[in-house]
């Protein structure tokens, strides 16, 4: 994912997340959102650098951009999109093998999964 569209997608997530906050006087979620995110992002990194070439920089931003929506609803959602990511990856990586390719772009999984978590803690 272009980095324009990372800083674009926080920018906005920090600005909505900052208005609900005021508005409901309640600050815990976007502080624990921010740190989850950041965790995320901080072990997805951690992964791409232990095996170079797996993950890029790009994965890394992109967790970091959905680790804040998920992370806004707490830990348990973030445990749940991190298994529901790996999940995704490995059937999609299945996929591709039966293809004969031997990777995937990780990015539709962090997205995906992040999008079906939001959706099953918001109803």
């Amino acid at each position: 994912m272009p980095r324009a569209v990372i800083a674009a997608g926080l920018l906005t997530q920090v600005i909505c997340m900052v208005a609900w906050c005021a508005v409901a006087g309640r600050w815990s979620p976007l502080i624990i959102g921010l740190g989850l995110a950041l965790g995320s992002a901080a072990v997805q990194l951690l992964l791409a650098m232990i095996r170079p070439g797996t993950l890029g920089f790009g994965d890394v931003t992109c967790t970091l951009m959905m680790g804040l929506a998920v992370g806004w609803f707490g830990v348990e959602a973030v445990l749940v999109w991190w298994l529901l990511m790996g999940t995704l990856g490995l059937l999609m990586l299945g996929i591709q093998q039966r293809r004969g390719r031997d990777s995937i772009p990780f990015a539709p999984a962090i997205v995906l999964s992040a999008v079906i978590v939001v959706l099953a803690f918001t109803l």
